[in-house]
């Protein structure tokens, strides 16, 4: 993965929690782009693409803020002033996290960078901890390369994909929001400082995932053989119901059913197939339980019917009848009947 940065700069936004006063120590010039620059910026371009936590977003539309002015005015005139003046939009961020009782504050580095022909505008709150270490030498923030990188003090970001967002045919969320606190969910202050919205709802992520579900390679066993689609289903089903209290992590139920070596293989699928979801979501149950294949014989006769199928408009079930309303299935079972009928005993 070869990454090239146009500009990095660094400041340092001192917040302690309990307290309403917040200050900026800002970086004058743009951080020099070294071996250890791009390394950091590499780690963190995955960090952030491969976090569980990670939320698809755009910008809201019609209303427009210091952070965004100052980002059209960037993209429309790339220089390093207005780089840097972009990345001083972080004194709006500063009189909203002085509301905010719990609230640190950390380094925020800004980053414009290229990976392959994709073009991205990273915002990344790095907390004051080892692992990455930040010095202050004469104007500007540094990066000490003396010391490992450890990307779990990622607090929050934001990532701008450069390409979809000023494309006028691809209509994908082209910002990427994460964060490590432990519900999950990006804070209110941080939203309403890039002016996020369109993230996605759990409803639209659970029918996305019923998608994948429905559509993706299927499993093997341990014998080799691939898992039936209806027992596949089921079988996810059931492990997000009593192993992750109706949360789903497509990374993890990925490696549950495909094996450590396969990951990414939902996350993988869903990017083939343009299907924009969330990593970590919680279910919604009424569309979950649409995973679930009610199965049922008697003598002669069996059926398997999806769980949302059961309704007046596809599947009836009676008192003492079931009624299917479907002239595709009626064409086919007729179909088969008379070749059935044809052929001589």
């Amino acid at each position: 993965m070869s990454i090239a940065i146009q500009r990095i700069i660094v400041h340092f936004l001192e917040k302690q929690p309990k307290s309403s006063l917040a200050k900026i120590e800002s970086s004058k010039k743009l951080l020099e782009v070294d071996e250890f620059a791009e390394k950091l910026v590499s780690e963190l371009h995955e960090s952030i693409s491969t976090s569980p936590s990670l939320k698809n977003a755009t910008f809201k539309e019609g209303e427009t803020n210091l952070f965004t002015n100052t980002l059209k005015e960037y993209l429309d005139s790339e220089n390093d002033n207005n780089f840097i003046t972009f990345s001083n939009s972080l004194s709006l961020l500063r009189e909203k996290v002085e509301k905010e009782f719990f609230a640190k504050g950390g380094y925020y580095l800004f980053c414009d960078y290229s990976i392959s022909k994709d073009r991205y505008l990273a915002i990344v709150l790095l907390r004051k901890k080892s692992g990455i270490n930040i010095i202050k030498d004469g104007e500007l923030f540094k990066l000490d390369s003396s010391e490992n990188i450890n990307i779990e003090k990622i607090a929050m970001a934001t990532r701008i994909n450069h390409n979809i967002y000023k494309s006028s045919v691809d209509d994908r969320n082209y910002l990427a929001l994460i964060t490590t606190q432990s519900d999950g969910e990006v804070s209110e202050y941080f939203k309403e400082w890039i002016l996020a919205e369109g993230l996605i709802k759990n409803a639209v992520n659970t029918d996305r995932f019923i998608t994948i579900l429905k559509t993706i390679d299927l499993p093997k066993d341990v014998n080799g053989n691939e898992i039936e689609r209806a027992d596949f289903k089921r079988q996810v089903y059931d492990y997000v119901r009593t192993n992750k209290r109706n949360r789903v992590n497509i990374y993890d139920i990925s490696t549950h059913f495909y094996g450590e070596g396969s990951k990414s293989a939902m996350k993988d699928f869903a990017d083939a197939n343009n299907i924009i979801l969330d990593p970590e979501f919680k279910v919604t149950s009424a569309k979950w339980k649409s995973l679930i294949t009610i199965r049922a014989s008697v003598k002669g006769i069996k059926i398997d019917i999806d769980y949302d199928k059961i309704n007046d408009e596809d599947v009836q079930v009676l008192e003492n009848k079931v009624v299917i309303h479907s002239k595709d299935l009626a064409a086919l079972i007729s179909n088969k009947y008379q070749k059935a009928q044809s052929i001589d005993v």
